[in-house]
């Protein structure tokens, strides 16, 4: 039973995980395609800064969105090798 419990909180922990890292992305791109929404309607209004601070949201998601996945992961990889120690 207590190995039940285990692998139900690793579910959960993982799943928390991915959904950070889409709420990471997502608010991101939105946050962008706001500023390039605004900049387009107040300056020459043809999607120009609309579509160019999409792709930078884009790219800034994915990239903070890795990262946090790399930093989870080292966190993980330190909790497994101090489990292993004991």
């Amino acid at each position: 039973m207590k190995e039940k419990k285990r692998n139900d909180l690793k579910y959960f922990t993982s799943l928390g995980i991915v959904i950070q890292f889409g709420v990471v992305v997502v608010s991101n791109i939105f946050v962008a395609g706001v500023i390039g929404y605004f900049i387009d309607k107040w300056t020459l209004k043809n999607k120009l800064f609309l579509i160019v601070f999409l792709f930078l949201g884009v790219a800034s998601g994915l990239y903070n969105g890795v990262k946090y996945l790399l930093k989870e992961a080292q966190k993980y990889e330190k909790h497994d090798k101090d489990a292993n120690d004991e």
